[in-house]
């Protein structure tokens, strides 16, 4: 502070008062705090107005970690039929156009993962074909991040087409 002070005083006093005069004051914090706010709620609303024509209509069935799903997915997009990839979904990410699920199933002798997600273009459909699969639909899952599966002997989580 004392260094500052011995600046501005070498340089002259004159240019020191006008500098003060030219001090931009802090905001009040709430003011900020508000403007920020609202900023971030009109950026969201143009995010889900965005979504919203991603979706295009489409409505996917509630997914939870350890459902046996089976999503049709284009290769291309001007595929003529789409391809039926089957599995234990391991988890669920829900970020809006960025929703996504992982896969397990046990495949030609090799465990394989996946990740979809569910709002692409190529997604042509989802479909629950068992809740809670690993248990034989018989009681819920306990858990949202089914990552053990993978250590686990494959008839677990095998999914037959």
């Amino acid at each position: 502070m004392a260094t500052r002070f011995l600046q501005a005083s070498t340089t002259g006093g004159l240019d020191a008062a006008v500098d003060q005069k030219n001090r931009v004051k802090h905001r009040v914090p709430q003011k900020r705090a508000s403007k920020l706010l609202n900023e971030l709620k009109s950026n969201n609303e143009l995010k889900s107005n965005e979504f919203e024509k991603l979706r295009n209509g489409r409505q996917w069935p509630q997914i939870r970690a350890g459902d046996a799903i089976e999503v049709k997915r284009l290769d291309y997009v001007t595929a003529p039929e789409a391809d039926t990839i089957r599995g234990v979904v391991i988890t669920k990410t829900n970020r809006s156009s960025d929703t996504a699920v992982t896969l397990l199933n046990y495949e030609y002798g090799t465990p394989i993962l996946r990740r979809i997600v569910l709002y692409g273009p190529l997604i042509k459909d989802v479909t629950v074909l068992q809740k809670a699969f690993i248990h034989k639909g018989l009681k819920r899952v306990r858990r949202s991040r089914l990552y053990y599966l993978h250590d686990r002997d494959p008839s677990e989580y095998t999914v037959k087409y």
